[in-house]
């Protein structure tokens, strides 16, 4: 992913979470949380989650590696959590939204 673009992250899941109550995307860098989507900010689809990064959004990432995980809240209380996935962010020549 590079820092100022507007890229989609598809995840593959293996439960269905359609019917989640609640969920978070959190992105995360050195110890920080950078950014974290909520259900309404993420598309849902049987085998997929969905997030658009704005400008803004990748412009908060620094160079180097991105940690990202997703954690959901079913209708019937269970709470589920993917494994930590990475990332690398690379770098921009000029930085800013355009």
């Amino acid at each position: 992913m590079r820092r100022g673009t507007t890229p989609t992250n598809v995840f593959t899941v293996d439960v269905d979470l359609r019917n989640a109550v609640s969920l978070y995307v959190t992105y995360k860098q050195n110890g920080r949380t950078i950014i974290e989507k909520k259900l309404e900010d993420v598309e849902v689809l049987e085998e997929s989650v969905s997030v658009e990064l704005t400008q803004a959004d990748t412009l908060k990432f620094k160079n180097g590696e991105v940690q990202m995980q997703i954690r959901a809240r079913l209708p019937d209380g269970t709470v589920l959590a993917s494994d930590i996935m990475t990332a690398s962010v690379s770098a921009i020549l000029k930085d800013g939204a355009i």
